[in-house]
């Protein structure tokens, strides 16, 4: 069945509302689709029969992830239904289901553990989440209920070409309007119009005048203020502080409705909201944060695999754990040649590291120091440098092959640089006798140098922590990357059913839209991070004047057709955007990217009472596994038995008996008692 959900998930992407449907394409899709809302209403038929429907235990409807398969399997077959009986105008509403097909994919959760772990942390976390966002929107009440009372109809202002061709003076006038008896002849001039000769005698507004003189009193913003509704979805975007500055600019220069805006007009704003910012932005919404990492760990303490064990066994296993941490060293024989022994003579100083490091550093930093602009000298000096540091690291890897033989490129250090060496060199040579054309070629190649800077982890402990606390996290981060692709992959397929019609804005461009899987799937991922998805949901939930609701393929529209000559696509926009980008932000803003930082933040903790609770410190391990070097010189990991007892007189406790006197049959004696505890 996986097979089938991921292929059904497939066909999902390829699916696109712009196709023909009498292209071959499309026909093989629907066919395809249909195929699998059988085989899935087929799968669920034989589980309900097998397991019962919800009555008994282990019921069908009793697992949670069957009622997600349920759900998918019986809207594909109400779509399935629709389509075959179109004739039906109340069933043709039915199509509209069609959508929930996106959720198809949800279905692989089930059948992966890594997956259902995270999702079964979301769901605990679900409580905790919902009270937080309650608190969130009563502080987005209260602010808005606030802000409507005065901001109401004040986010509107005269704009257009007619305006920008208005004198200074008419622009002044259109600020402060004045009573037609209070108006100079050039001033009544500016009504020359009928419809605009004499005022009205109710108060005199800015729209009046602007409308008066052809000009178009348009919104400032997209966002406002003109009731609760738009105004606590307004502070939702400005808790994400999303282009929030351009908010509080507008509330500033907001005067009164119907009344043009004045530059800085009421500064008071700022303060309101920055106060909003402190406790919307930085405090309400952080909570998350504490809210995810303190479910992860509840999480943690009820279900880990260790919490039947004492406190003595936890240490034990982190010791043995510790122990299987580090493995044979081989110990390093000088050649007998006079030129290896020097060599390796030379190559294992502090010095000559030191030197190397050093060398690095340099190089590095030179690199980095390339600009836009720089002198001729400038660029032979960083040169001469750079190709005296491709010298002195192709020197270090011939003098260390001479020195260490075949367990030179043993280690992965080596390895890395005698490949970094050699590609240097390559491009060096390359660059020297090849055509211009080959320049970046070689610049690139050039430039793996760079990475030699992670030499320098080699010898730095904190970072090493720092990295190899990472790596102890990527089994739990790659779960979680697994999820939040596969909400992106579900809201990509989503938008391209929803939105891929919608004409095209300033902001629904041709890098940002939905017309087809790839680009909704990049738009949503730049949606993640939080840049510019509001602007971008105002424009998919908004209707141009003449637009279309749905319009039918046509080849010559763009959108339906790549041509250059194509006519401008003139879909309206859908208001289910906002419900589809508020809950995108908050599942992956807020839940998915939090849950991202609790298992880093848990990874550290750990790392950090393994280090302090360890009963086999680092020195003791490494001190092991030099003396057990002197007994295997070639790291084969094993020893004979008769040399176990040296090796425990070597080693300090707890894993040797140094300066402890004992035999030979003591010593078996006490092994063979600890295999049988350890047995049991």
């Amino acid at each position: 069945m996986f097979a089938f959900i991921a292929a059904s998930s497939i066909v999902l992407a390829l699916e696109n509302p712009l196709h023909d449907p009498d292209s071959l394409l499309a026909i093989v899709l629907l066919t395809l689709d249909k195929v699998f809302a059988v085989v899935f209403l087929l799968e669920m038929a034989i589980k309900v029969v097998s397991l019962g429907f919800v009555m008994n235990d282990g019921a069908y409807l009793r697992s949670p992830w069957h009622v997600i398969d349920a759900f998918v399997a019986i809207s594909s077959t109400v779509v399935l239904f629709a389509q075959v009986s179109t004739a039906n105008g109340s069933i043709k509403a039915l199509l509209s289901l069609r959508d929930l097909r996106s959720l198809r994919p949800l279905r692989m959760i089930s059948r992966r553990p890594g997956l259902k772990l995270v999702v079964s942390a979301l769901v605990e976390s679900i409580p905790a989440v919902l009270n937080v966002v309650f608190l969130s929107m009563i502080l987005f009440l209260l602010f808005s209920i606030a802000a409507v009372n005065f901001l109401k109809g004040t986010f509107r202002a005269c704009s257009g070409d007619v305006f920008n061709a208005l004198s200074v003076d008419q622009k002044a006038f259109l600020v402060s309007p004045a009573p037609w008896d209070a108006l100079s002849e050039i001033q009544r001039s500016w009504f020359s119009s009928s419809v605009c000769e004499g005022f009205p005698t109710e108060e005199l507004t800015s729209q009046y005048v602007c409308e008066c003189w052809g000009a178009a009193w348009k919104p400032v913003l997209s966002k406002n203020f003109d009731n609760v509704g738009s105004a606590m979805l307004t502070f939702f975007i400005l808790s994400t502080s999303e282009n929030w500055s351009e908010i509080m600019k507008a509330a500033c220069d907001a005067t009164s409705p119907g009344m043009q805006p004045i530059v800085n007009h009421n500064e008071v704003w700022i303060v309101f909201f920055i106060a909003f910012m402190v406790v919307g932005s930085f405090f309400v919404m952080n909570v998350f944060v504490g809210v995810i990492i303190d479910n992860f760990n509840t999480m943690k303490a009820k279900l880990g695999g260790d919490f039947l064990l004492t406190p003595e066994q936890k240490k034990w296993m982190e010791a043995q754990k510790s122990a299987t941490r580090i493995g044979p060293i081989r110990i390093l024989k000088p050649p007998k040649q006079q030129l290896g022994r020097l060599c390796f003579t030379i190559v294992r100083t502090r010095h000559f590291e030191t030197f190397v490091m050093s060398c690095i550093l340099v190089n590095t930093l030179l690199m980095g120091a390339h600009h836009f602009g720089e002198s001729t000298q400038q660029l032979q000096a960083t040169t001469i440098v750079s190709d005296l540091s491709t010298s002195v690291f192709a020197v270090e890897a011939a003098m260390k092959l001479l020195a260490y033989g075949r367990a030179y490129l043993e280690d992965r250090w080596n390895q890395f640089d005698l490949v970094v060496v050699v590609a240097t060199l390559v491009g060096t040579i390359v660059q020297a006798f090849a055509s211009s054309s080959v320049w970046t070629f070689t610049m690139a190649v050039r430039l793996v140098r760079v990475a030699r800077i992670f030499r320098l982890v080699e010898s730095s402990s904190s970072i090493r922590a720092i990295l190899s606390t990472l790596y102890i996290s990527l089994p739990g981060l790659s779960n979680i990357t697994s999820i939040l692709v596969l909400i992106l992959f579900v809201y990509s397929t989503m938008g391209v059913h929803l939105f891929a019609k919608v004409a095209m804005t300033s902001n629904i461009d041709a890098h940002a839209n939905f017309q087809s899987f790839g680009r909704g799937f990049l738009f949503l991922l730049r949606a993640a991070t939080g840049e510019s998805w509001d602007h971008c949901m105002y424009d998919l939930a908004s209707s141009t004047p003449g637009c279309v609701s749905d319009p039918p393929y046509d080849p010559d529209m763009c959108g339906f057709s790549n041509s250059e000559d194509c006519k401008p696509l003139n879909g309206c926009g859908n208001p289910v955007a906002y419900v589809f980008f508020c809950s995108f932000t908050l599942i992956v803003a807020y839940v998915m990217l939090n849950l991202t930082v609790a298992v880093v933040l848990e990874s550290f903790a750990t790392s950090q009472e393994e280090e302090e609770e360890a009963i086999l410190v680092p020195e003791l391990l490494e001190g092991f596994q030099y003396k057990w070097a002197e007994l295997d010189p070639t790291a084969t990991g094993f020893i004979r038995a008769d040399k176990m007892l040296p090796l425990v007189h070597a080693v300090m406790p707890p894993l040797g008996w140094c300066g402890i006197p004992l035999t030979m049959p003591h010593f078996l004696r006490y092994m063979r008692t600890l295999i049988y505890r350890l047995d049991l």
